[in-house]
């Protein structure tokens, strides 16, 4: 309980002030401006199109030796096509994260009822060496995990994704206690 409720207020805590202004952020270029602003991972592909193509045109004159002497890190067109890359991979590995946070919850979920199913009709035991592990694999899955760079609206998505599962996990916690106390109470 002890986790999922710190985990929790950290999530809320991150959603209510992430959207505070950087004081770097006056010195944000286009290509920066626009990845945050990006809204889906087309968009962003269409960028990086744009980018790639125009280092192609850039080096299509150049010579060996030219192309040897440029900063294909730091100067235009490589610093744009570098940070729609960046971005591009940051948003699919949030995607993924994304997809791992809710299939393993979910897991999480199946072995709690299954667990408790077990514990109140079969064996306390059994139960609850599989109530454990499930109770473990939410909180795992919906503790916090994140980087805030890249799109912002991917980055909302996973947190929010977090908080849900944080707070559904915290309410099944209490219920649960709730459920095993009356259970407690009764043969008593």
């Amino acid at each position: 309980m002890l986790a999922v409720t710190t985990q929790t207020i950290r999530h809320a805590y991150v959603r209510i002030f992430y959207d505070r202004p950087s004081v770097l952020d006056k010195y944000d270029d286009e290509t920066d401006l626009e990845i945050k602003s990006t809204v889906s991972l087309e968009s962003l592909l269409k960028q990086y199109a744009k980018a790639y193509n125009d280092v192609t045109e850039f080096e299509k004159d150049k010579s060996e030796e030219d192309l040897k002497k440029i900063n294909k890190y730091g100067d235009e067109p490589y610093a744009s096509k570098s940070k729609y890359l960046a971005a591009i991979v940051d948003w699919e590995s949030k995607e993924k994260m994304i997809h791992e946070v809710i299939v393993f919850w979910i897991i999480g979920f199946f072995l709690i009822s299954t667990g408790s199913f077990l514990y109140f009709k079969k064996s306390k035991w059994i139960g609850l060496s599989i109530i454990i592990p499930g109770i473990i694999q939410m909180i795992w899955w919906s503790s916090p995990s994140m980087s805030t760079s890249g799109a912002h609206v991917e980055f909302l998505k996973f947190l929010n994704i977090k908080l849900l599962f944080s707070l559904v996990t915290f309410f099944i916690l209490i219920v649960m206690w709730l459920l095993y106390r009356t259970e407690e109470i009764i043969k008593e």
